[in-house]
Parts: structure tokens; sequence; C-alpha cells
């Protein structure tokens, strides 16, 4: 794997050392190029340490790369408390901090002050603007988000959002870096929640109206999704599942009736989910939300939740080498 033309033989630098920061840390460590990850605190460089150490353990464990190979990633990523430091020379630095857009914007207009001007800004934020955050940099076209997925590490594709003022050779040029780093970026949309986040919400919005209403519980519809919906969804999406049923199918009767009973709620907290929340019962860090994580072990959840998209990963880059044998294959025979 390569970075891009334009990013190669510079560091590459990220500021923010949290689960997010040190899995994108340990992803570009594996590009060939040294890696800065800027902290803040410096009582907070072991912990990020350690997490970076637990993530380079975990390819391994997987089969996804060689012990060799994580020794000589691992010796490429430094951890820095100068974020001047962390930039000054970067090709490319992405911000992984909390998401506050006012931080945000200050840690990248601090960064864009120090780094070389050819510096590519991002952010892998989920759900905020592109064109807000990048509007308080002087130069925005340098600008664009790189969403990483949790387990950034496991996860291919990572979204690619321009801002208004994003060049279109930022653009190509995160594009490409994803891409040598085997990643698959696509890019979407600067609207609320891109790509990713927006149908994982309306999905997650649905099924709470369903257990709202009594007509299934958590446990039902995470089964429906993951052993139902799931296991055919990678060999084929929404558009090719509506084709393949047929329009005119998809448009009748029995659909008007799916689609005029969704739920149509515009804001959490009025569904099931803010009663939870004024319970103080937020998920795994209060130890309960929709299920018992106090029965439950988050840890073997998170475990296994990575052995299984490690799993599918394997199996969709399996297909991908297949199909471009194939490709090859039909193309020498024509000729």
């Amino acid at each position: 794997m390569s970075p891009a033309p334009g990013l190669s033989d510079r560091p590459l630098a990220v500021l923010g050392g949290g689960t997010m920061g040190s899995q994108i840390a340990v992803v570009l460590a594996f590009s060939g190029q040294d890696v800065r990850l800027w902290v803040r605190d410096a009582a907070k460089i072991d912990a990020t340490r350690r997490r970076v150490d637990l993530v380079m353990a975990q390819l391994v464990d997987n089969g996804l790369c060689s012990p060799t190979d994580t020794e000589a990633a691992a010796g490429r990523l430094s951890i820095r408390t100068s974020l001047s430091e962390a930039v000054a020379d970067a090709g490319f630095v992405i911000e992984a901090i909390a998401e506050d857009l006012a931080a945000k914007q200050d840690v990248l207009r601090l960064a864009e002050t120090v780094c070389d001007p050819t510096t590519v800004l991002s952010s892998t934020t989920s759900a905020l603007n592109a064109s807000e955050i990048g509007a308080a940099l002087e130069n925005p076209g340098r600008f664009v988000i790189a969403h990483f997925a949790q387990p950034a590490h496991l996860v291919d594709v990572v979204e690619v959002v321009a801002g208004a003022s994003t060049s279109e050779q930022t653009v190509d040029a995160v594009n490409g870096l994803l891409a040598g780093l085997g990643k698959r970026p696509v890019r979407c949309p600067d609207i609320p929640g891109f790509l990713w986040a927006r149908i994982q919400h309306a999905i997650l919005r649905e099924f709470v109206s369903l257990v709202e209403q009594g007509h299934a519980t958590p446990a039902d519809c995470d089964l429906i999704l993951k052993a139902g919906l799931a296991s055919r969804l990678p060999a084929m999406g929404s558009f090719e599942h509506a084709d393949l049923a047929g329009l005119d199918l998809i448009s009748g009767p029995a659909a008007q009736a799916v689609w005029a009973d969704l739920s149509n709620a515009s804001n959490p907290a009025d569904t099931l989910i803010g009663k939870l929340v004024l319970e103080g019962r937020l998920g795994m860090k209060t130890g309960e939300g929709f299920y018992d994580w106090t029965i439950r072990d988050p840890d073997e959840f998170k475990r296994t939740r990575d052995e299984e998209i490690v799993r599918r990963s394997q199996i969709n880059r399996e297909k991908l080498t297949a199909a471009a044998g194939h490709s090859v294959s039909a193309g020498r025979a024509a000729t």
C-alpha cells in the first residue's frame, strides 16, 4: 500500500489520541510514512499508547498483518504533545477530537497556522457540516471530511465529504491516500448524517418505534437486522433489490401501506430514546440502555463484533480480487 501522489514522503498527523484517533493513526502507519499522533495532555500519553498497542495486536490476532509489519508500523508512529511539531511538515492532517464544532474549528485553525500551505486538512466527524468546519480556515479549499467508521482499522469504507469551498484536488488527494491504504472511499453529500449515519438513523428510528409500540423487542429487531437483512446486503443493495423485485411491486399497494406506516419522528428525545436518557440509561457506559449490560459483557460484545467485521471484510476483499482476476482473464480472452 502507498499514499497518494502529492502526499508521498511526507509525515501524516492525527489530532486526538482517543479511540478513533488511535485507530486512524494505526491505519496511516501502514502507509510506510511517519505518523504523528497528537494528544493535548501529556498525562494521557500512556493511555493512548495502550490503545495503539491493542489495535496493533488485534490486527495480528485476526491475521490482517504479520508481527513484522506491525512492528515496522509501530516504529513509524510517534505520540506528540506539541501540535506544531506534529503538523509542521505533514502532508495530511486529520482531526479526531470530540464532536464539537467550535473545538474542531479551533484545533484545525491552529494547525493551519503552523503547517505547510500545501497540507491537506481533514476531520473524521460523522455529523458536523464540512462547509461549516472549513469556514473557520483561511484556505477552506484544502479541507475535506474523511469519516472513518468505528472500528476505523477494520471497516473498509470511508466517507469523503467536500465542503462548499473544497477543491477537487483536495478530494482527489484524500481519495488516493485512502485507496492506497486499502480503504474504499465513497464521495458523500454534505448533508446531516452524510450517507452512513443517515441510513443507520433511519433504521434505528423505525426499530425504536416498533419497540415503543410493543410490536417487537430490541433483541427481535437486532436479530432481523443481523441474521436476516444484513446476511444478503453484501450481495444486494437497496436499489438492486428494488429492480429485482420490480418497481411496479415496490410502488404497489403493499409497499404504499408500509411507507405510510413508517415512523416519521423528527426528534429522538420524543421517542423511547428520550425516556431512557431521562432515566439515566445511556447504554454501555451506564450499564443499561436498551439492553442490560451488567448481564451482557460489553468487552465480549466488542470482541465478537470485531471478529465478524473482519470475517465479512475478508470475504468482500476475496470477492473483489476474484472479480478483478475475472475481468483481466475476460479481457485477455477478448484479444
